[in-house]
C-alpha cells in the first residue's frame, strides 16, 4: 500500500517540480505594452435648420498639440484619440485646434510608478482627478474611467455642440 501511494505521488510531484523551474526563469524579454495613454472619445451634435438634434462620434478634423511636451497629432474623421499624460507633473495640457479655433485641454491627474518585472521595468500610470477646457468650442468634458494603464480603454468624452 505504501508503495502504490509513493508511485501515485510520483507524477504529481514531477509537475509541481517542473512548474517550479519553469517559474523561477528570469524574463529576458517584456512582452506588455508599457505606454499608457488617456483614450478620449470625440462626441458633438449639431440642430438643423428644422430644430432636430443630430449625434455624430466622429470630427472631420482636429489638431492636438501638447503644451510643454513633445506631442502633437493630427487626424480626420476621429472618434477617439490617445494622448501621453506627462510623468513630471500633476497636470497636462493640450491645444486642441477645430475650424480655427482654439481650446485648451487640461488634465488633472497623479502619475503612478508601476513595477511590471524585470524584463519590463517599470511603467507609469496615471489616475484622473479632474478634466476640463477652455470652452472656445469644446462644450464640457466628462470622465469616463480615471484609471489610465496600458490597456486602453475610453478615459474622457470631449463633448461639442456645433
Amino acid at each position: 500500500m505504501r508503495l502504490r501511494f509513493s508511485i501515485s505521488v510520483l507524477p504529481w510531484l514531477l509537475a509541481l517540480g517542473s512548474w517550479l523551474l519553469l517559474s523561477c526563469e528570469p524574463d529576458t524579454s517584456c512582452h506588455q505594452e508599457l505606454q499608457a495613454t488617456v483614450q478620449i472619445v470625440l462626441s458633438a451634435d449639431s440642430v438643423t435648420t428644422s430644430g432636430d438634434v443630430i449625434s455624430y462620434t466622429q470630427w472631420d478634423s482636429i489638431s492636438v498639440l501638447g503644451v510643454g511636451c513633445d506631442v502633437g497629432l493630427k487626424g480626420k474623421k476621429l472618434k477617439t484619440i490617445g494622448l501621453e499624460l506627462r510623468p513630471d507633473t500633476t497636470l497636462t495640457q493640450y491645444l486642441t485646434y477645430y475650424h480655427g479655433q482654439v481650446d485648451t485641454l487640461s488634465i488633472e491627474h497623479t502619475p503612478r510608478l508601476q513595477y511590471i518585472n524585470a524584463a519590463c521595468g517599470c511603467a507609469i500610470y496615471h489616475t484622473i482627478i479632474r478634466a476640463w477646457s477652455s470652452d472656445q468650442r469644446v462644450d464640457s468634458v466628462s470622465i469616463i474611467n480615471t484609471i489610465v494603464e496600458s490597456v486602453a480603454q475610453d478615459n474622457l468624452c470631449i463633448h461639442m455642440h456645433e
